[in-house]
């Protein structure tokens, strides 16, 4: 399943005030790039929320907990091979913070990749992340090859930097990931 980017093109544009175009070739690239990066640095999608299909490991115990931060709806359960009927799944015991229980007295497969989970999960509202990925591909757009500084005489113009001496490229700074980490998943080892 193709994932929606945290942010589109007339999105970018429209935060940019129409100052770069929403059909330039440059800014596709550059969202999917910041929005792979938050995805990869949360752990889970984020957001929009969407029907997905997961699977997992079993643990081998009552509780299990799926890769997200917002489950809405647990739709479907596949454990080792069998496909679990609908008042088994409407048994489960779940959070909106990913954690699944099944009913007292039993216990998940202890099989690897042996839980499927069809649910439904992400925020629909995600304001601060996308202001990452404006800012991301702003920062990457401004220059495009790195410089931080260019001079001709007096005249001189300075990029944005997102290190000390480095300008451009695709990277998530201390502050973005300090707002991400309401969105991140807890290491599981």
């Amino acid at each position: 399943m193709e994932l929606p980017p945290l942010l589109t093109a007339a999105e970018f544009s429209a935060g940019t005030g129409g100052k770069v175009d929403a059909a330039d070739p440059r800014i596709q690239p550059l969202i999917d790039g910041a929005t792979a990066a938050i995805r990869r640095h949360c752990g889970w999608h984020v957001g929009p929320v969407i029907d997905e299909d997961v699977r997992m490991d079993g643990s081998g115990g009552s509780v299990l907990v799926v890769p997200s931060m917002r489950v809405v709806d647990i739709t479907g359960v596949v454990e080792d091979g069998r496909t679990w009927t609908a008042e088994e799944v409407a048994d489960l015991e779940w959070s909106a913070a990913g954690m699944v229980r099944v009913q007292a007295c039993r216990h998940w497969t202890s099989r690897y990749r042996g839980v499927t989970f069809s649910l439904r999960h992400g925020f629909d509202d995600f304001a601060d992340v996308k202001q990452i990925v404006q800012q991301v591909v702003a920062n990457a757009l401004s220059s495009p090859m790195g410089a931080t500084r260019e001079q001709a005489g007096q005249v001189s113009i300075s990029w944005s930097t997102t290190a000390p001496g480095v300008s451009g490229g695709l990277s998530l700074l201390e502050r973005d990931m300090a707002t991400l980490a309401s969105y991140k998943l807890a290491a599981r080892w």
